[in-house]
């Protein structure tokens, strides 16, 4: 892959990321709380894809990801351990909401994600524009 076509790819995620942190965001609002866990989950799994295409980190499922981005990030210092750990509980807790029928997300447990999230996915923004 070329310089370019990996920084359109970067791109690309990073739309996503914005697209879906707006959902999440709307599905607040309209109270469907699962559905927002879902969407802030995968917001934080578009940014951080969008940095392992910049430094050509390969993950190849959700839990690799979160492996790859402990050894390359948390581990190397470029984000707290608290990101590394951030990431792993919102997987788990969308695993929660997507599969789990007995187990309802409540609003104020989506509502405290919200934060977090655009906190976790400003970081990875900034890092990525630091290698730019």
């Amino acid at each position: 892959m070329t310089p370019e076509e990996r920084k359109i790819l970067v791109d690309m995620q990073v739309e996503r990321t914005n697209r879906f942190l707006k959902q999440a965001d709307e599905m607040m609002d309209l109270d469907y709380s699962d559905m927002a866990v879902n969407r802030f989950y995968y917001a934080c799994f578009h940014i951080v894809q969008a940095i392992f295409i910049q430094r050509e980190i390969v993950a190849h499922t959700h839990s690799g990801m979160s492996t790859q981005f402990s050894k390359y990030f948390v581990k190397t210092g470029q984000v707290e351990i608290g990101d590394g750990s951030f990431l792993a509980m919102l997987f788990q807790l969308r695993q929660k909401a997507d599969y789990n029928c007995a187990y309802d997300i409540t609003k104020e447990e989506a509502l405290s994600l919200k934060e977090p999230t655009h906190r976790f996915v400003e970081k990875i923004v900034e890092l990525i524009k630091e290698k730019d």
